[in-house]
């Protein structure tokens, strides 16, 4: 995106694993972002930001022409297209969704766009019918969202054959801030954080991905952090970032008491917070990418 500055931090190398283990994932009802038509909006806007960020990771990984990969908590199916496009017409994606709103979204999209080699298929990635092991499993801003992440890598390690792979794209709210201090972006930053963490995710699941890797018995993957950033009045990608995830979780800050009625509009937020970043020339960040991988 040529609207922010992008800083990159390399902090690990993997080795070859070995997996084990089988057990369970959530419930959709933990999800605390929902389905909307505001969140599936966010979303695109999100897909198109990080999208280099999980090619990058997906490539790194091995994924490649003629794969059978299982894209786990799929939403509208930016992740599973991403790998279609690396698997080829000789490759195949099943993405998988507990949330209907979402597989039909994504369904969809792969018929518009008259893909035959991705599919999409709703329910428990544990109960996906599969004739073969799988050549990598990936998923992006879905282990935050697990009680039990280390389970559920477990379980995923299980459907995949020898020497396939497992790769995750995280999300970390650790480090968030501005300098000098922007009290708008600070505060939609903490609000975030307040709802989303009062909703079951975990705000450092990016920065926890290796002791979720060495828990479900798998060897400290190779990792790659990524900040997108706002300079001054180069900010503008991540001031809409920021503003979509607080346009989702608007109601459930009005429900919790923690914003005044019509304190946020989220038709005028991102300029908001444009103005104030580029008055102040701060630099700003909301989030960081982490991304994992490893071999079994």
């Amino acid at each position: 995106m040529s609207t922010s500055s992008t800083l990159r931090e390399v902090v690990g190398r993997g080795q070859v694993a070995q997996t084990i283990g089988v057990s369970g994932a959530s419930d959709s009802e933990a999800y605390a972002l929902g389905h909307s038509e505001v969140e599936l909006k966010r979303l695109a806007f999100q897909a198109e930001l990080v999208e280099p960020i999980t090619r990058r990771l997906l490539v790194e990984a091995g994924v490649t022409s003629g794969m059978r990969v299982l894209d786990v908590g799929t939403g509208r199916g930016d992740v599973a297209f991403l790998v279609a496009d690396l698997v080829g017409a000789s490759g195949a994606v099943v993405g998988v969704d507990r949330a209907g709103e979402a597989i039909a979204v994504a369904r969809g999209r792969a018929e518009r766009a008259a893909l035959a080699n991705v599919s999409f298929v709703q329910g428990d990635p544990a109960d996906v019918p599969s004739a073969a092991p799988y050549d990598a499993v990936v998923g992006r801003f879905v282990l935050q969202w697990q009680p039990e992440p280390a389970e559920m890598l477990r379980q995923l390690a299980s459907c995949l054959r020898p020497g396939g792979v497992l790769a995750f794209h995280e999300i970390d709210f650790v480090g968030r801030r501005s300098s000098p201090p922007v009290a708008l972006w600070d505060r939609c930053c903490e609000l975030a954080v307040e709802v989303l963490s009062a909703g079951g995710a975990h705000i450092d699941s990016g920065s926890r991905l290796p002791s979720w890797f060495a828990a479900a018995g798998l060897p400290a993957p190779s990792m790659q952090m990524t900040a997108t950033v706002g300079a001054g009045a180069n900010c503008r990608a991540v001031a809409q970032r920021l503003s979509g995830l607080i346009a989702t979780l608007l109601p459930a800050l009005e429900q919790r008491g923690l914003v005044e009625p019509h304190e946020f509009d989220p038709g005028t937020l991102a300029e908001r917070l444009v103005r104030d970043v580029t008055a102040t020339a701060s630099f700003v960040v909301n989030t960081s990418d982490l991304t994992a991988w490893t071999a079994v």
